[in-house]
């Protein structure tokens, strides 16, 4: 059941009564090809028993309606449930593997070779079937109180596990502790470390990390050894999430610099190999301190430019360098260890900061107006908005081109992340700033607001991707601002983006330029991307 594609209809046993097999087998065939009622995008329903009795041609019109009437019904557990995605639907069932109930109710039979498992081993299979999802699912678990006890579940082997298949699916190797450990000792000596316009102890994401993230994760984070398996994979989802482009290239780096960050963090910090869970309490200052850490200077310069902006920078006089980490290295701070060094001024200094301070009223209300919470979930990171500029995420599928990917990860220090580039792009073709789709990419980005793009250095190689444009799509015509204009819906999840349109939406030009194919997964972006048109 988990493989099936969208919209599918499976039906475990079908039993017809009747007089001649020639009329059941025509009832078979007829209900396999009927036009049987939509669930709702991303929807996962179960329904327990359809009964009904009558005339052959009479059955599948019964079958189709008593479909229909229980879709518009709310869950009832002896006969209906449903899920709003299928990262809710495992949510579900990896809480229920723990809790061992799965196996008492119907609607996970599916899954029924998973109950004899051991728990550790039920859960890393079903999130390795689903690694995409695993963002997404973090969260469903997190909203349903239940992401430390599925994490804990994991055995360090089954962990490490899927770290390693998750590296190899966002396109590289997954560092080993010695080259982690590397790469901070070389940002700590300012040695070896050749990464144009980024200091990695201080900038491993393109704008802040976000406190719903933070949240998400820290107070499992200060219960698990940092050389724990189940650490490191939960460190290497937040590094997909916020820096999957520059994780791509300097994976190392961007680990060390998370594994620092969080270490300086935390109120009481585990160092010892052998130490898996930590099981001491924490007293309510050591909670107040995880729940709000200290921030790092988060100054963005641009050369010609020095603006320190008040709503995102925050200065702490007395924060550790991350390059310092007692994970890593003994505690320096990066001033001690070359306290020559000249100021960095990057063309995008990216913080890696922390977002501990709710939006402005009056910023937080762009985003509240323009970007609808999906309306079962109280959760920003569900969500969907109408955009007149859906035409923007075509040039996805341009920057997924071998060519153009190359150049994305030559100049990833100074442009760490494929909204970035994509935003950059877009501004190429005249995109208009007052979209929702920017709103959208600013949040991406980390940002407050859609003024904060102006932060962004100008588009590097700008005359090259040019050049690449002109070639691919000057004979068809397409690459025009018109190329942007498209009305569409789009619904956003932390590890998918859906665009729905209508099917006149469709430009031929466009289909032949192969532009508004399904990206589908762009490592470089962390996400799956989708086109559907109705």
């Amino acid at each position: 059941m988990s493989t099936l594609a969208a919209d599918s209809v499976a039906i475990h046993r079908l039993t017809v009564r009747a007089g001649q097999q020639r009329t059941a087998d025509n009832l078979r065939d007829t209900l396999q090809s009927a036009n049987w009622p939509q669930a709702g995008p991303d929807s996962w329903v179960f329904i327990r028993r359809l009964q009904v009795s009558g005339a052959a041609r009479q059955l599948p019109r019964q079958l189709l309606d008593q479909t229909r009437q229980h879709l518009n019904t709310s869950n009832n557990p002896d006969q209906v449930m449903r899920f709003a995605s299928l990262a809710e639907l495992l949510a579900a069932l990896l809480t229920d593997l723990l809790q061992g109930r799965a196996g008492f109710k119907w609607y996970w039979r599916r899954w029924a070779h998973c109950f004899d498992l051991p728990v550790s081993r039920a859960i890393s299979g079903l999130l390795s079937e689903h690694l995409t999802l695993l963002p997404s699912i973090s969260v469903r678990l997190a909203q349903r109180g239940e992401l430390a006890a599925v994490w804990s579940s994991l055995s360090d082997g089954g962990a490490r596990q899927l770290a390693e298949e998750l590296a190899g699916q966002l396109g590289f190797r997954l560092p080993d502790r010695a080259a982690i450990e590397m790469a901070a000792a070389w940002e700590h000596d300012h040695e070896a470390l050749d990464l144009p316009g980024i200091r990695l102890e201080l900038c491993a994401a393109p704008g802040r990390i976000p406190s719903a993230l933070l949240s998400r994760w820290h107070a499992l984070l200060a219960d698990l050894a940092v050389t724990d398996g189940r650490y490191q994979l939960a460190i290497l989802l937040i590094a997909q999430e916020i820096a999957p482009l520059l994780l791509q290239q300097r994976p190392a780096e961007v680990l060390a610099a998370l594994f620092g960050y969080f270490e300086q963090t935390m109120p009481e910090p585990i160092w010892e190999a052998d130490n898996a869970v930590k099981a001491a309490s924490r007293t309510d200052a050591q909670t107040e301190a995880m729940a709000k850490p200290q921030l790092a200077n988060l100054s963005r310069q641009i050369p010609g430019q020095t603006e320190n902006l008040q709503s995102v920078t925050a200065h702490a006089e007395s924060a550790p360098a991350v390059a310092g980490s007692k994970y890593l290295k003994a505690p320096h701070s990066a001033e001690q260890a070359n306290p020559a060094a000249e100021p960095i001024q990057p063309s995008y200094q990216s913080a890696l900061a922390v977002d501990s301070d709710p939006r402005p009223a009056a910023e937080a209300a762009i985003f509240l107006d323009r970007l609808s919470t999906d309306s079962q979930t109280a959760d920003p990171a569900f969500a969907r908005f109408q955009t007149r500029q859906g035409g923007l995420l075509y040039l996805l599928n341009m920057l997924n081109r071998a060519e153009l990917r190359a150049v994305m990860q030559q100049h990833a220090a100074t442009l760490p992340s494929g909204w970035a580039w994509l935003y950059l792009l877009g501004q190429e073709l005249q995109l208009d700033e007052e979209d929702a789709l920017v709103d959208f990419i600013s949040m991406q980005l980390g940002l407050d607001s859609r003024e904060q793009l102006a932060l962004l250095p100008k588009l590097p190689a700008r005359a090259q991707l040019l050049n690449l444009a002109e070639r691919w799509y000057g004979k068809t015509g397409v690459w025009q601002p018109e190329l942007l204009a498209l009305s569409a819906q789009i619904h956003y999840s932390p590890s998918h983006i859906d665009l729905y349109a209508p099917m006149n939406a469709i430009r031929l030009p466009v289909r032949l330029a192969g532009l508004d194919i399904n990206p589908d997964w762009l490592p470089w972006l962390g996400r799956v991307v989708s086109f559907h048109y109705d």
